[in-house]
Formats: structure tokens, sequence, C-alpha cells
């Protein structure tokens, strides 16, 4: 059986596959990308009662990828100072 920590570290990969595709979609809209985060938060902040390992490792993976993915858009998206 897969560790929880492999098992993160794949929901990771294929979360942040999905929305890198989703950026080609012409209805992509950063703002959904948002509340889909934000509700990952909630979910996650309401505990681990009743979860197992692989839940919670799955909610771990979804949001390090949802972090990292609305952080690369927003370097894409803001100006670099010119000749600092």
């Amino acid at each position: 059986m897969q560790e929880p920590e492999d098992y993160t570290y794949e929901v990771y990969q294929q979360t942040l596959a999905t929305l890198e595709r989703r950026t080609t979609e012409a209805d992509f809209n950063i703002n959904t990308v948002k509340a889909e985060y934000k509700a990952l938060t909630v979910y996650q902040g309401h505990g681990m009662d009743g979860r197992n390992l692989y839940k919670e490792a799955e909610i771990e993976g979804q949001i390090d990828a949802y972090q990292i993915f609305l952080h690369r858009q927003v370097r894409k998206n803001t100006p670099q100072a010119e000749n600092r």
C-alpha cells in the first residue's frame, strides 16, 4: 500500500496539472480557482475527525497545488520592475 506522504505528492502533481490545463480553457477564471482554494482550506479546517490518513493526505496535496498554482499566477501576471 502506498504511504500517505507519497499519495500527497501524487495528488499534488495531478491537481497542479489539472489547474495548469484549465488555464487553456476559454472559460478559465482565476476567481473560481481562488474560491475552490478557500473551500479546500475551510474543509481542512473542520478537523480530521472521521477522516483517514489518505483523505487528509489528499486534501493536503490539493491545497499545496492550489497554493503553488496561485503563487505562479500572481508572479506571471505581475510586471517585473525594470533595471532594479
